[in-house]
């Protein structure tokens, strides 16, 4: 009866070894880990209704509960030492993994004189051809993240848009101040429009947190110079003003779970790096909030309203209507920062991605 129990378990342990990695599509232990804890709590909450937010899925509560548990960066020491342990625990990675199907091709482009190049990577989604690209500049404050970092979410959106996506690793401060990063993104943009048959009215530029703000950058700084604009821009909690000037900082602190105030501030305060004696957080080079917002391309703008970067994003919206964007503004009630990029998790974030899909084929 024993030996018959134990063979028992046995074939139950091989089975569900074998079953989850299938579920998940995915052998990373971390990714799995998290997929299996997750889908716990979003059972538990199932039970459990939130009277103060009940719009709420059981899934996104889940999510939040998981990495509520998350402990903040230590801030103290040396700011180099400090980097280097924030991108060695920026886990995106674990948490949308590349998904089979999805091609990726370097590509590094240089600027006119030879003097100066960047890394890029194509991406494609079961190799589906498509006239169309998706320009993407990642977040992480301008000091963390990478290829790895998001490339699970980029082949997802490579799928659900149906285009080509190409990622830009620009320099990271603050071994590299900004707004060095802008010199790599319009660099790349600018080697695009000469090497590649795309039209820049089928190009789309699209960023997250601090990848945003990026992207709000380099549409300034292209159409300083002149330079035909992207059809569309797309930004997820963009972080537009360095100086923290929104109410948001200090009215959504707690509610926030993936950037506290005082990250924020430690970031803001290294990010200029060895240009901080020439330029002030203010600056329109470095904070696009504080530039113009003439003749941009039609804007997408979405925030959470638990996040505190909200009124980052408000102020944007206010600036682009101003200046007579089209744009579109969408918040997610409750939610938290950039949380479209976690796709897997919950419905809150797939319905927005397929709002911005459907206002992309719109304006295309």
């Amino acid at each position: 009866m024993k030996m018959f129990i134990c063979k028992v378990l046995c074939f139950v342990i091989l089975f569900v070894g074998i079953l989850i990695p299938i579920r998940y599509e995915s052998i990373n232990v971390r990714y799995i880990s998290f997929r299996l804890i997750h889908s716990i709590l979003t059972l538990k909450h199932s039970f459990e209704q939130d009277e103060n937010r009940p719009m709420l899925s059981a899934e996104y509560r889940a999510f939040e509960s998981l990495l509520r548990v998350k402990s903040e960066s230590d801030l103290i020491g040396d700011p180099l030492t400090v980097v280097a342990k924030m991108r060695s625990s920026f886990g995106m990675s674990h948490l949308l993994p590349r998904p089979s199907g999805c091609y990726v091709r370097k590509q590094i482009f240089t600027d006119d004189d030879n003097k100066h190049s960047v890394d890029t990577y194509w991406i494609n989604m079961n190799e589906k051809q498509s006239d169309m690209l998706l320009i993407y500049y990642h977040g992480g404050g301008y000091m963390v993240g990478n290829i790895d970092s998001h490339l699970g979410f980029q082949c997802y959106l490579s799928n659900l848009f149906e285009m080509n996506v190409i990622h830009v690793e620009y320099r990271l401060t603050p071994e590299n101040p900004l707004p060095l990063a802008v010199d790599d993104t319009v660099v790349v943009y600018r080697q695009l429009l000469k090497e590649s048959n795309v039209l820049p009215s089928k190009m789309f530029v699209m960023g997250d947190s601090a990848g945003g703000g990026l992207v709000l950058l380099t549409i300034q700084s292209l159409l300083k110079n002149k330079i035909d604009m992207p059809r569309g821009v797309i930004v997820l909690s963009p972080w537009t003003d360095l100086t923290l000037s929104g109410q948001s900082y200090i009215r959504n602190n707690d509610k926030e779970i993936l950037v506290k105030r005082k990250t924020a501030q430690w970031i803001s305060s290294y990010v200029l790096g060895v240009n901080r004696s020439e330029l002030s957080l203010n600056n329109p080079l470095v904070s696009p909030l504080w530039g113009s917002f003439e003749g941009f391309p039609s804007m997408y703008i979405n925030v959470g309203t638990a996040e505190i970067l909200e009124d980052d994003s408000r102020q944007l919206y206010q600036k682009a209507k101003e200046a007579n964007v089209d744009v579109t503004f969408e918040e997610g009630v409750h939610l938290c920062h950039c949380y479209p990029v976690f796709y897997l998790f919950y419905p809150e974030s797939q319905q927005t991605l397929d709002n911005i899909r459907k206002w992309i084929v719109d304006k295309h």
